[in-house]
């Protein structure tokens, strides 16, 4: 039965002579695994549309254990994101968290919108690579359904202006809840309302977006941790693009 889908490439493995397994994410299938035939060969047509980051109009062939990739008209491949190593490292790591946190047969809806409207603007080069990270990574959690609580406490729902964060409750909880969670994580003000304009703000709006160092630094300690917690998963993307930041020129810090 052949079938018809745009979709992004989030990953793709080499298998056998000149094959490759990739991970889609797809508008109408949510997460599929499809064989691409032949297209590590230099003469396929398969070439091109099969690569990291490519978003295409595939055509797909549903055998009984594999989607089978027949046709692939790209329609963007963000090529410009391989000009810069911490800027591919980003992009990796996004393509990584939105594969973990799309599941197959789950259409993906906005947060598939949310990570094409990111690579564009990582290609662009035009928003700071952090600031984009960040509030892409906070929107991509959001859209799967981990959204963290920042207006009121999470534990008890009162109002407050507490300077603390539970990853594992899921937001802010205020003074009298802080106990709750020994290992949260002190947050100031400054953070919160940047965490509260990124999710509320589309991403190209953040190139007026100015944050400071310091703040930059907390929000990353807190998504890690919060991420780690809710996704538990080990990224090897992350573990890269924090080996590789402190010695590119234009690094994160």
């Amino acid at each position: 039965m052949l079938v018809k889908t745009r979709g992004l490439v989030t990953k793709a493995v080499n298998f056998g002579e000149g094959d490759k397994i990739l991970t889609l994410l797809t508008e109408k299938y949510g997460k599929i695994q499809a064989m691409a035939k032949g297209a590590r060969r230099t003469r396929s047509k398969l070439v091109a549309g099969t690569q990291l980051f490519c978003y295409c109009d595939f055509v797909l062939f549903k055998g009984k254990t594999w989607y089978y990739i027949d046709q692939a008209e790209i329609i963007n491949t963000f090529h410009k994101i391989r000009n810069d190593l911490v800027t591919l490292s980003c992009c990796t790591y996004l393509m990584e968290l939105a594969g973990e946190v799309v599941q197959p047969g789950q259409a993906p809806g906005r947060l598939l919108k949310v990570v094409l409207e990111a690579l564009n603007l990582f290609a662009a080069g035009e928003i700071g690579p952090e600031i984009l990270l960040r509030a892409a990574e906070l929107k991509i959690l959001a859209y799967a359904g981990f959204k963290p609580q920042l207006e009121h406490c999470v534990n008890c729902g009162g109002a407050s202006r507490a300077g603390y964060f539970s990853p594992g409750s899921g937001g802010i909880l205020c003074p009298a809840c802080e106990k709750s969670d020994p290992y949260g994580y002190s947050i100031s003000q400054g953070a919160i309302s940047v965490m509260k304009l990124m999710m509320g703000w589309r991403l190209k709006k953040l190139d007026c977006l100015r944050v400071e160092q310091h703040i930059l630094k907390e929000l990353e300690k807190i998504m890690r941790a919060y991420v780690a917690i809710h996704i538990d998963k080990d990224f090897s993307s992350m573990r890269f693009l924090n080996s590789v930041k402190n010695k590119v020129t234009g690094r994160l810090e």
